[in-house]
């Protein structure tokens, strides 16, 4: 999905401390739909809140980044639902991942050969990085100069292999209306995801060298000193998504934006359990 893609972009900035509060604005296109999507921000100190909205004002979903206690807040608004990922959540999901996986080499032992050859190659298209697959580091490539929306930006080709799978416009932090401020935040919450991609990385279940790949494209983009106005999403040579960032401003945010909802109520992880 793109919107949880350009999460994950927004994550891995550099930072420097600061501590004003920041609103800003940003369009999702996807060329497969009608409509345009778009996606509110706000930061206050080292949290981060994303509202996502696929038609209009109608808002899809939300994620609250908290900084401050080290936790990701996913929030469901179609059935007023949240779930919460820490450090405790994420060492319990990777613990079930590993007793799902060995539960299905159990089930497979008595399977014929070549039956279970089939089944594991299609478990392997499904969720890649499983069976130890080697998590392919994406390569930056510098690709010129543009401007989106007023800002004059860098433009960076992101690879995996020969393949093009990304390219940001970056403009610097400088030029973003509360840039330092949205810097600080966006490097805690990168530093957060390496944090759960340490625990992964130590699972052998197939979500270890997938998350991986995940911390490795935040090693990448952690050399990109500025903001992504502008971030093209390909796969096989066609465009697939495209995100840019409208307008951001300094302004008071309140506090309770980081919370669940109230009447909201907290989801746990079913892992076939």
């Amino acid at each position: 999905m793109l919107k949880t893609t350009m999460t994950l972009i927004l994550a891995m900035f550099f930072a420097v401390n600061s501590y004003g509060d920041v609103m800003f604005d940003m369009n999702q296109k996807d060329p497969n739909s009608e409509t345009a999507g778009r996606s509110e921000g706000k930061v206050k100190g080292q949290n981060i809140r994303l509202d996502y909205y696929e038609k209009g004002d109608v808002i899809d979903g939300s994620m609250v980044f908290r900084g401050d206690q080290g936790k990701l807040i996913m929030i469901n608004h179609e059935d007023k639902s949240y779930i919460v990922l820490d450090e405790a959540a994420m060492e319990a999901l990777g613990s079930r991942m590993d007793q799902v996986m060995n539960q299905m080499e159990e089930a497979l032992k008595d399977v014929p050969p070549e039956k279970r050859d089939m089944v594991r190659k299609m478990m392997k298209e499904r969720m890649p990085g499983m069976a130890g697959d080697e998590a392919e580091e994406p390569q930056i490539k510098k690709a010129g100069s543009g401007k989106v929306g007023g800002y004059t930006c860098t433009k960076y080709d992101v690879y995996k292999g020969e393949v093009k799978i990304m390219q940001h416009c970056v403009a610097p932090w400088s030029k973003i209306k509360g840039g330092d401020e949205m810097k600080s935040a966006m490097l805690a919450m990168g530093d957060f995801m390496d944090q759960m991609a340490e625990k992964f990385s130590s699972s052998s279940s197939f979500a270890g060298p997938g998350v991986q790949s995940e911390r490795n494209m935040f090693k990448q983009l952690r050399k990109l000193d500025g903001f992504p106005v502008q971030t093209i999403m390909y796969q096989q040579d066609e465009v697939i998504g495209e995100s840019s960032l409208v307008s951001s401003k300094e302004q008071t945010v309140d506090p309770a934006a980081f919370e669940p909802p109230t009447g909201y109520s907290l989801q746990t992880f079913d892992m076939g359990q």
